[in-house]
Order: C-alpha cells, then sequence, then structure tokens
C-alpha cells in the first residue's frame, strides 16, 4: 500500500504532525488524530470507516500533503480511481517528493486509462527513487501495454533481476516483449519462467513452446526444433502446420533467412499448393517477380480478412489513412468521383466519403470487399486485381488512392500509366510506397516490393507533377518501423 502506516498513537504535538514550537492549531490537530486513526483502520480493513475518517482529515487540513495522499491512495483502493487522481494530484503540487505518491498517481491514473499522465507520473517517481521496484514494474508494464517493446524489455528486465521477487506474470510479459524484438533465445527462458508459475495455464505453455519452436528453428534442421517444441509444449502441443507457421512469419519477419527457407519447405511438403508460402520462398531465395500473384494477393487476403484490421492498426500501427486525409485536406479541394484503388477493408473510406460525392472501391479481394461493405459508404464495390480493373473500366475520376498497393507491384509504369488514363485533367492520384536504395526496385523477403523514390518520381514524371512528396514510416514489421513515402501527384 501507499500509506504511511502510523505508529503508537501520538501523545504529544511533535507526534501529530505540528511543529513543537508552534502554536496549537486546533483544526490541524483534529486533522492528525483523524489521520491517525483512519490509517489504523485502514490496516485492519475497515475501509468504509476509515475513509469517513480520513474524508474529514482532508476537510480540515486541505493544505497538508500527507493527509491528501492517503486519502488519495485509499479512494484508488477501494475503487474510485478519478477522486484519487484529484487527491493525489493536488497533495504533489503542494510538497512533489514523495515518490510513492507519485506512484499511486500513476496506478490511478492507469486507471481510468489516462496512459499519459501515468507514464510522468511513473518517470517522476523514478526520477526521485531510481529503483523503487513498484514504479520499474509498473512503466515496464505501461510501456508494454503501449508496445514500446524495447523499453518494456529493459525495465521488466531489470526487475527480473531479482527472481525472488518477480512473479510469473512479469516472466510473461517480459517474454512477450523479448518476442516482438526477435530477441527468442531470451524469450524462450523468461516464457519458461512464467510457464513453470503457471502449470495449468494453457496459453502460457503453448507461447513458450512456439517460442522455443522459433529458436530452435534459427539454426536447426526443422526436425529438431519440432522436437524442442514437443518437449516444451507436452500435452498442450499444437498442429504442427499451425506452429511451423507462426514461426516461419517471426523468422521471416527477423531475417532469419536460413531457417525461414527451411520452414517454408517443410510447409510446402505438408500443403504443396499453398501459394501464400510459396511466394515468401520466392522472395526468401531471391526469384524475380515483376509483380506479386494474384492468387498470392487473394489468397493471404481472404484469410486475413476477418482480423485484417485489428492487426494493421494495433499491432503494426498503419496510420496512412490519416496522413492522406491530412494531405488532401490541405489541398482545400473536392472531389466529384473517387476511387479507392486496393480499397481493403476500407480503412481510408470515411474521409474519401467526406471529400468526394461518388465512391468506388476496388480490391482483389473478395473477403476484403465484404468488410468494406458493411461500412456503407461505397457507391460501387469490384472484385477486380488494380490493373484490370483500370483497362477494363471506362469511368473517369477525379481523384484516385492507392494506399498501400505499390508495394505489390515492382514495375510501376503500367499502373501509373493506367490510373492516369482514369483521371481527368487535373485530377489527383494519392499513393504511397517503401522506400529502398540501389535498384527501382526489389522484392523484400516479406513479399513486399521497395522502390527507389528516384525511379518512382521517373515513372511519375511522364504523365503527373509532383505536387507533395512526405516521408513518413508506413507501418510496423518486426516491431520496427518501415520507411516511405506518400506523394500527392497530378495528372498533367
Amino acid at each position: 500500500m501507499a500509506f504511511e502506516r502510523p505508529a503508537a498513537p501520538a501523545t504529544n504535538v511533535q507526534n501529530a504532525g505540528l511543529p513543537a514550537a508552534s502554536p496549537i492549531d486546533p483544526a490541524a490537530w483534529e486533522a492528525a488524530n483523524l489521520r491517525r486513526q483512519g490509517l489504523s483502520l485502514w490496516a485492519v480493513g475497515a475501509l468504509v470507516e476509515a475513509t469517513e475518517l480520513l474524508e474529514s482529515a482532508a476537510r480540515l487540513a486541505p493544505a497538508d500533503a500527507r493527509i491528501l495522499s492517503d486519502f488519495g491512495s485509499l479512494l484508488y483502493a477501494t475503487g474510485r480511481p478519478a477522486e484519487a487522481v484529484h487527491y493525489l494530484s493536488t497533495s504533489l503540487r503542494i510538497d512533489p517528493a514523495h515518490p510513492q505518491t507519485w506512484l499511486m498517481l500513476a496506478n490511478a491514473a492507469h486507471a481510468l486509462g489516462d496512459m499519459n499522465v501515468a507514464e510522468q507520473a511513473f518517470l517522476a517517481a523514478l526520477d526521485i527513487a531510481p529503483n523503487l521496484p513498484g514504479a520499474v514494474t509498473g512503466l515496464g508494464l505501461l510501456h508494454f501495454e503501449l508496445r514500446r517493446f524495447e523499453s518494456a524489455e529493459r525495465l521488466l528486465s531489470a526487475v527480473a533481476s531479482d527472481q525472488a521477487a518477480t512473479g510469473p506474470a512479469i516472466y510473461a510479459c517480459l517474454g512477450e516483449a523479448q518476442r516482438m524484438l526477435g530477441q527468442f533465445s531470451q524469450a524462450r527462458e523468461s516464457f519458461q519462467k512464467a510457464a513453470a508459475g503457471f502449470p495449468l495455464e494453457a496459453g502460457i505453455q503453448r507461447k513458450y513452446a512456439r517460442v522455443a519452436l522459433v529458436a530452435a528453428a534459427i539454426d536447426e534442421p526443422v526436425e529438431a526444433a519440432l522436437r524442442v517444441y514437443e518437449t516444451a509444449a507436452g500435452d498442450h502441443a499444437e498442429d504442427v502446420e499451425t506452429v511451423l507457421r507462426d514461426a516461419f512469419q517471426m523468422l521471416c519477419g527477423f531475417g532469419h533467412e536460413a531457417g525461414a527457407i527451411r520452414l517454408a519447405e517443410a510447409l510446402l511438403d505438408l500443403a504443396p499448393e499453398d501459394r501464400v508460402i510459396r511466394y515468401h520462398l520466392d522472395a526468401l531465395q531471391g526469384t524475380a517477380h515483376a509483380r506479386a500473384p494474384d492468387a498470392y494477393l487473394t489468397a493471404c487476403f481472404d484469410k486475413f480478412a476477418p482480423n485484417f484490421e485489428t492487426q494493421l492498426i494495433d499491432v503494426l500501427g498503419y496510420s496512412l489513412p490519416a496522413t492522406c486525409e491530412k494531405l488532401l485536406s490541405e489541398t482545400g479541394r473536392r472531389f466529384g468521383k473517387v476511387l479507392d484503388l486496393g480499397c481493403g477493408t476500407g480503412l481510408a473510406a470515411p474521409f474519401l466519403a467526406r471529400l468526394g460525392e461518388e465512391l468506388t472501391g476496388v480490391d482483389i479481394s473478395a473477403g476484403m470487399l465484404e468488410k468494406a461493405e458493411e461500412r456503407g459508404l461505397y457507391h460501387r464495390l469490384v472484385e477486380s486485381e488494380a490493373i484490370a480493373f483500370l483497362a477494363a473500366d471506362d469511368a473517369r475520376f477525379d481523384l484516385v488512392t492507392a494506399l498501400d498497393v505499390l508495394v505489390y507491384f515492382g514495375d510501376l509504369s503500367t499502373l501509373f500509366e493506367q490510373t492516369a488514363q482514369r483521371l481527368t485533367p487535373g485530377g489527383l492520384f494519392v499513393t504511397s510506397f517503401e522506400t529502398g536504395e540501389g535498384a527501382d526496385y526489389r522484392l523484400r523477403p516479406c513479399g513486399r516490393f521497395a522502390h527507389a523514390p528516384d525511379y518512382v518520381a521517373a515513372v511519375a514524371g511522364t504523365r503527373f507533377e509532383t505536387l507533395t512528396r512526405v516521408a513518413t514510416t508506413l507501418r510496423l514489421e518486426a516491431s520496427a518501423p518501415v520507411a516511405g513515402e506518400v506523394v500527392v501527384l497530378r495528372r498533367l
């Protein structure tokens, strides 16, 4: 608890918290007595009575930081975090030198979902007491919740160095942070300790087994890695293909190409017609592609459509629609007909519908289009590959957006040419691409193309005028930012 436990009942003015030489202030004297009684009642679990006494003490001594801190702490302990924040903040404005009060404020603010106040309060506590265990743990868990895995791993590792004081839940969070950073051997050790503390928790046992498989598969043959997995999983073993796919994604994302290739080959033995794994294996082995195959795109996005937005926004930090909206708003233009090319589930539809009068969405995945239709914002939805639609449709558009689409094309010339033909003179084309250096474009092991900015500018230059180029983070991959650009082009 974050309150000061009272000693024996005070018998003089000094013990009541008043200066010995000061004139006796009856209100302060009474407040000190009420505080002492309230803390004693709190210590024995009489929370209602303790609350009444500490509230009376705070009313009598509204500038006494200790009383306000104690009352705020009790309010938090009894499930009243909003009131707790008020009293704890007031206490700290009077006397900011108490780390335990900062810690309690952090906990109360976190309970209210105010992550910014919680973080600042944890940091203030640590500024005063750098090794305060509750603050180190709390800040580590907060950063884990905010997906700041590097700082979460550092803070929780410091807590875990005292194994006697570290519970299995801390090890589970530490293991997940390490897994998300690609520290698979360390994650295996952390999850092993978490699993030992939660022997009946199937979810923890399975995470331990999966990360053990990934760690082993980096250097070991698939058969050996699976034996490691089976030993770790025990009665909680899952379908082999499922765990191999999960391990493949982790190894591929963090650049363990040799291990990823071994797992891809093993997966193709189990599912020879798997278009997704086949394409990723090509990317890992450097097989040339001018664009992602239609069969890959359809299989990939139909599969991920149900959880696509949660994965893209919450896990990968995707925010291109917001960037695009800002850039288009700055033009001050409204648009008649708008084409959302590669619309996916319609993440851009809300702002495009505000800027345009008639919105068309096109995507190769029927599963994605089903989700887009649920928004009720598109006047027309078309299941088609992007270039095929542009070549076949005779409609003209005042605005075309293609967000996170160029990553599935290497050569951009045909896409840009067909887009220009579908735009009205002076119409805008807004698109994004991942930036790469050296060659005009290259297929990355993750199956996405990166393009050199000069190449994109050269392809656009014959048909478009560049209005805006903005460097940005497109998404996260293996918990690291993916650099890219958003460009606004005007048809000549």
